[in-house]
């Protein structure tokens, strides 16, 4: 496929919807990624607090967001409506941005944070959901796949934003704080304006009642792959870890801690697109297998590293896992559960994830603190050992149509 085919392609096969989304994904993606890069740095370095705490602050807010998935996915099948829990959630997460800028302590930067991980999984489920009703069956994949790389194209602009900022001002993390409220805003109007749901408004809506039996009928297969998420996801620290590491071992200068965001989010958004359209042709699971693989290499690059280029190594490796992996785990959710569920599949799949990235990043935290960032990431090598061999034992179970 030459170029002129490619963009006819994402013209003709790719709903306006989805774009929207890809879109007002990117901006928020921007704001959002500079104070996840940043917090880490700042309240360690500027606050003086220990690794250990920051690895127990990320988990408690990361677990705390993905537990809102959850029911953000169960109203939005209930209500059969996803995009405007998606605005409110926008709005959450860029009025956390200001609160940051103006936090002093911990228990300020805890209340900030929080508020903009509610924000996040309000809208993660609904949107998820959103783009599988929006996308046609033949290019689920594709849709799927846009969406994520312009979302990951938002977090490396965020890192050339907050890397620019850094330098320009002098490491001044407040007025960073600040500026990433902009993006944000931008793309709450995106959402408002150009993101449509297929409804009909003069039929009734037929609200879905909220019944526990749902966990069941969601089926045998999505709860096997969530069993593959839960030790998937525990190998997969925060990515301020990297940062960390980066900065406090290898002597990186904290203006350019951005530099690893950058390449993570470059690789991820390279690798994205093409996952998912290659997974409306080939099996899904085997890009599951090179995901976890790519993972494991990964892993093994950083916590052996000596110098910051097998970080940087590293960090690509991490972004490419990160494309492949999200991208699958998204699109075979889609294809098990049925489409009056949807939501609430999402919301199971995001409470999945909090539960492993609290274990994981507790963990990598104490092993951090104790034995260096360096064992933490080995720790995940081991970790995604264990995730391939229960694949290897689900794989045919997963792969039945």
């Amino acid at each position: 496929m030459n170029r002129t085919e490619f963009f006819q392609f994402l013209k003709q096969s790719i709903p306006s919807t989805i774009w929207a989304i890809g879109l007002s994904s990117l901006l928020i993606n921007l704001a959002t990624s500079v104070i996840q890069s940043g917090s880490a740095v700042y309240l360690k370095v500027v606050l003086g607090i220990a690794v250990s705490t920051i690895g127990v602050i990320e988990a408690v807010v990361e677990c705390i967001a993905n537990i809102v998935k959850i029911f953000s996915g169960i109203i939005s099948d209930y209500l059969r409506r996803r995009k405007w829990l998606m605005v409110f959630g926008f709005i959450l997460l860029t009025i956390s941005k200001p609160l940051i800028a103006i936090s002093k302590n911990v228990s300020s930067i805890i209340v900030a944070r929080t508020i903009d991980r509610i924000g996040n999984g309000i809208q993660a489920s609904p949107r998820d959901a959103l783009i599988s009703d929006a996308a046609p069956k033949e290019t689920k994949g594709a849709c799927y796949g846009l969406r994520q790389s312009l979302a990951v194209v938002g977090s490396t602009l965020g890192g050339v934003f907050g890397m620019t900022v850094m330098k320009l001002s002098g490491d001044h993390f407040q007025l960073l704080f600040v500026l990433a409220t902009i993006p944000a805003i931008l793309a709450v109007v995106i959402l408002i304006f150009f993101v449509t749901e297929n409804l009909n408004h003069k039929q009734k809506i037929d609200r879905r009642k909220i019944r526990i039996h749902d966990m069941k009928a969601l089926g045998k297969r999505f709860w096997i792959l969530m069993l593959v998420v839960a030790i998937f996801m525990a190998a997969r620290f925060g990515e301020f870890f990297m940062s960390l590491h980066a900065c406090e071992n290898l002597g990186m200068k904290k203006a350019y801690l951005f530099l690893i965001t950058i390449i993570f989010n470059l690789f991820t958004t390279l690798s994205a697109f093409p996952t998912g359209k290659l997974s409306d042709r080939m099996s899904k699971i085997n890009l599951l297998f090179i995901g976890i693989a790519v993972l494991f290499v990964s892993d093994i690059c950083i916590g052996c590293a000596n110098n910051l280029i097998w970080i940087w190594i590293g960090a690509a490796l991490w972004g490419i896992q990160r494309g492949i992996s999200e991208g699958i785990f998204a699109i075979l959710i889609s294809d098990y559960v049925p489409k009056e569920l949807r939501g609430t599949g999402f919301g199971v799949y995001y409470i999945t994830v909090s539960v492993s990235a609290f274990c994981a990043n507790a963990i990598a935290g104490g092993v951090s603190q104790y034995f260096g960032e360096g064992m933490a990431y080995l720790t995940g090598a081991l970790i995604c050992v264990v995730a391939t061999v229960t694949l290897l034992i689900f794989k045919n179970q997963l792969s039945q149509s």
